[in-house]
């Protein structure tokens, strides 16, 4: 019996997706890397309640700056999800999902690429609401989000409960 994988032409696309955010991720980082002296730097703000700031900030730790003090345990851990979701992304056969890992891939190997070459993650985008201020994260983070999400909301209804008549 020949084992099926589900790699279609659709995946070419997600591929794309993930050297295309990884590229934007990379260049954005060194973008703001070169103009350090300009940080921070006010963007925009969104009904006068919301501000968006550029801001340079290292983190040498996972979200929030947490597990700071165990790089080697919390690279290898990154590196292990990493494996398993590139692993899913080769096996999904739904479009969306693929998509949804594919993002989450991207964001991985863009602070992958950060702790191996910097030692820590480059983080820029700063949220202000009303007056309070939101972690500063990175495109990377966002991919990795916005796949969080997709995947979420990609998920399928059960449509045969084990308790219909």
């Amino acid at each position: 019996m020949i084992k099926k994988t589900f790699v279609t032409i659709n995946s070419g696309l997600s591929t794309a997706v993930i050297f295309l955010v990884l590229a934007l991720d990379i260049y954005v980082k060194r973008l703001v890397l070169e103009n350090a002296d300009l940080m921070p730097l006010y963007v925009f703000s969104f009904f006068g309640k919301i501000d968006l700031w550029i801001d340079l900030v290292f983190n040498q730790g996972a979200a929030w700056g947490s597990f700071a003090a165990y790089h080697l345990p919390l690279f290898i851990i990154r590196l292990g999800i990493v494996s398993v979701v590139v692993y899913l992304f080769f096996k999904v056969s739904d479009d969306a999902k693929r998509l949804a890992y594919a993002l989450v891939i991207a964001g991985a190997f863009g602070n992958l690429y950060d702790t191996i070459i910097h030692h820590k993650v480059i983080d820029m985008i700063h949220f202000v609401f009303f007056g309070k201020s939101f972690g500063i994260f990175n495109i990377a983070d966002a991919s990795i989000f916005l796949g969080l999400i997709l995947l979420i909301f990609s998920k399928k209804p059960n449509t045969h409960s084990q308790y219909a008549p």
